[in-house]
């Protein structure tokens, strides 16, 4: 009986030594668990820092391409505009210089200015746009007059000898008639014109004999012979 009951109690001890055994080895294995899962954790955490590092430097750049591409479009807005203006003026007819804003007077008077400090070319323009702005002007034919003379002092004998035989087309019982015949006479000389030269300066000493163009009509005349 003795035996028996002594028996027992080893196997009894000896499940609760192998159970207390079993549980210390899963204890063990629970630690590594939690160790493993700590250190995932901690890795995930590193991970998502990382992550949200990436994040905010992708905010960065994709803010940076907005305010880019917010440039870009207000530069092509800007080149669009320009190139509606470009076409627009090319499509608008040539307008006349800006002689709308300038008295027809001051306009005649800055050409005059020209012509009497030598300025021949810029006072050419100034008559021939003051002519062809206000061609019904009282100072018309003195403009045409003023316009010979310029481009006469310039050298531009054709040109000159246009601008004085306007004057004897448009105005033909001007009291200029005799001056514009000389001027006119003088300046087709250079182009080869002699004959209809001597027949202006001859007409000059016919019909205003007593005149002062008379008397360099002559004198022109004689050179001719």
């Amino acid at each position: 009986m003795k035996k028996i009951t002594l028996f027992i109690f080893l196997t009894g001890a000896g499940f609760l030594l192998s159970g207390c055994v079993a549980s210390e080895r899963d204890m063990g294995t629970l630690k590594l668990q939690l160790q493993e899962l700590n250190a995932t954790i901690v890795q995930m955490q590193a991970n998502q820092a990382e992550l949200a590092v990436k994040m905010d430097e992708l905010n960065q750049n994709l803010s940076v391409s907005n305010e880019n591409l917010a440039q870009v479009d207000t530069q092509f807005s800007q080149l669009s505009t320009k190139l509606d203006d470009l076409a627009a003026s090319i499509a608008q007819p040539a307008q006349p210089a800006a002689a709308t804003s300038v008295l027809p007077s001051d306009l005649f008077a800055e050409a005059k200015a020209h012509l009497d400090k030598g300025a021949f070319e810029s006072a050419a323009t100034g008559f021939k746009l003051y002519i062809t702005n206000y061609p019904d002007s009282e100072n018309v034919e003195q403009a045409y007059m003023y316009l010979g003379d310029a481009y006469a002092n310039a050298g531009k004998h054709k040109e000159a000898a246009v601008a004085y035989a306007n004057i004897l087309q448009k105005f033909p019982k001007s009291k200029s008639t005799a001056s514009a015949r000389l001027k006119y006479a003088r300046n087709i000389i250079p182009l080869g014109k002699t004959d209809e030269a001597k027949r202006y300066l001859s007409s000059i000493v016919q019909d205003y004999p007593n005149s002062s163009e008379a008397k360099r009509a002559k004198t022109s005349l004689a050179k001719l012979k």
